[in-house]
């Protein structure tokens, strides 16, 4: 059963009004873990920020770090990877272990019915700071980020003629040419939606639809789409974008004036997990260990270890200036708001 909204107001103040304070674990025996894990044998991973292709190389890599505890790698769009999980929850059936998503809101209902398992991975103290602590109580952590910026195919659109503000996909030269993920599928879609709200206001939907940008699923699609050249311009994931563009793809991407919006994805641990050991331990790896900051360095992504750099070209916590980022609190009482004003834009 799902939080009535008053007890979802309580619990959404309750586990993100607090100051955020440092709550990391003591270190402890990742060796000891493992063995109990590899007792254990596996791990189930429902995952949404990254492509199936990466989370899969994830999954690997892990397994080659701490062989004889094998990932079952699960990856969806936000909603439906919730949906997913809740149905699990509803027939008893305790499939997923670590459940990480783009939408905070899914972590603060999770604990509110006390779904969630306590854990503080030793590894946050490990994390930069800005991203250490999304739940002072311990139930859920950043295990990785992300920054939407404008997307543009580079044999259609040549660089200086590519959109520099996010306001610039209301122009009418790209009626038609520009894709937009559904916040109500994509948590990502959801944050940035909560951004141009307030900066654009409530009519910036309305506007975007009569502008007639196609509509996506996922923040993926923003990326592929345009790539394909359904699209020649889309609001996207920039590190998607730019490791797509070093493929050898007709894709770049840019940071608008305003700022990208910065999506931070949790990860917990189902309270009814089979596999406690293993979770902890895959834990333990996905928010502090060098395997993660290496693949986020090879895909492009945003590392959350402190002082760790990212690819070159690739804009990290420190380089961008200004930085959109919603507030934990934000996400919960405003993505509901954003996707009623999406449906009344778009009818979808």
């Amino acid at each position: 059963m799902f939080l009535r909204r008053r007890e979802f107001t309580l619990v959404a103040a309750s586990t993100l009004a607090l100051p955020m304070l440092g709550r990391a674990q003591q270190p402890i025996n990742l060796q000891a873990l493992h063995d109990a894990a590899r007792r254990e044998g596996e791990l189930t991973w429902y995952t949404v920020p990254q492509t199936s292709e990466v989370a899969e190389k994830m999954g690997r890599t892990f397994t080659a770090r701490y062989p004889g505890v094998k990932v079952n790698v699960v990856r969806t769009t936000a909603q439906v990877a919730f949906q997913r999980l809740n149905q699990d929850l509803k027939a008893g059936t305790p499939n997923c272990d670590v459940f990480t998503s783009t939408d905070l809101a899914h972590y603060v209902d999770l604990k509110g019915r006390g779904l969630l398992l306590h854990y503080v991975p030793a590894a946050v103290a490990q994390q930069d700071k800005r991203v250490r602590n999304m739940d002072t109580d311990g139930y859920f952590h950043a295990s990785s980020c992300f920054m939407m910026g404008l997307v543009y195919n580079t044999q259609r659109v040549s660089a200086a003629a590519a959109p520099k503000s996010w306001n610039d996909l209301l122009d009418p030269k790209w009626s038609g040419a520009s894709l937009v993920a559904h916040p109500a599928y994509s948590g990502a879609a959801g944050a940035w939606c909560i951004e141009m709200r307030k900066l654009y206001g409530d009519g910036f939907f309305a506007k975007l639809a009569g502008n007639k940008a196609h509509v996506g699923r996922s923040t993926i699609d923003a990326v592929t789409n345009v790539i394909s050249g359904e699209a020649s311009v889309s609001a996207g994931p920039m590190s998607l974008a730019a490791r797509s563009a070093a493929r050898g793809n007709p894709v770049a991407t840019l940071a608008p004036k305003e700022g990208p919006v910065l999506i931070l994805s949790p990860s917990g641990i189902l309270a009814n997990s089979r596999r406690p050991n293993a979770s902890k331990l895959f834990m333990e790896w996905l928010l502090g260990s060098e395997d993660t900051e290496k693949i986020s360095v090879e895909e492009f992504s945003v590392p959350l270890r402190a002082n760790a750099k990212p690819a070159p070209g690739v804009l990290g916590l420190s380089d961008a200036n200004p930085l959109l980022a919603p507030t934990p609190p934000q996400m919960v009482v405003q993505i509901p708001k954003v996707i009623d004003l999406w449906r009344d834009a778009f009818g979808v």
